[in-house]
Formats: structure tokens, C-alpha cells, sequence
């Protein structure tokens, strides 16, 4: 298994990109309701899944360099 090494600059990193895709998803998730255009709609639907799934992924990438961060503090 191919394992990468997390910086802490890069932790916090992943932690503002969350927060502004967070905010960014919340936006859309919003305004979706007064979307009109049908293919509009389809469009904003489409950037709520994809925004939901990269952020989905960038947890999961943020609990493993956590993870890390920790065992290195340990040794």
C-alpha cells in the first residue's frame, strides 16, 4: 500500500479547502430552490453531487493525515 506523508501546512490546507467547498455547497444547496431553468437546475444539481463527493474525499484524505499526525507525535 502506497503511503503518503501529510505536512501540517498541508492538513490546514485540506481544512480551508473543506470550509470554503462546505460554504460553496451550502450556497448552491440554497439557491436551488429558486433555480427556474430546468437545465439550470440539472447543471446546480450536478455541482451539489460532485462538490458533496470531493468533500466526502477530502474527509477521509484530512482523518488520515490526522491519523498520522498523531502516531508522529507519539514517537
Amino acid at each position: 500500500m502506497n503511503q503518503t506523508t501529510f505536512g501540517v501546512h498541508e492538513i490546514v490546507d485540506l481544512r480551508e479547502l473543506i470550509n470554503f467547498k462546505g460554504s460553496c455547497l451550502t450556497e448552491a444547496k440554497t439557491r436551488l430552490s429558486l433555480v427556474e431553468n430546468p437545465e439550470l437546475k440539472v447543471l446546480v444539481e450536478q455541482s451539489v453531487q460532485q462538490g458533496t463527493s470531493s468533500v466526502q474525499q477530502m474527509q477521509s484524505l484530512l482523518t488520515v493525515a490526522a491519523t498520522q499526525l498523531k502516531q508522529e507525535e507519539v514517537r
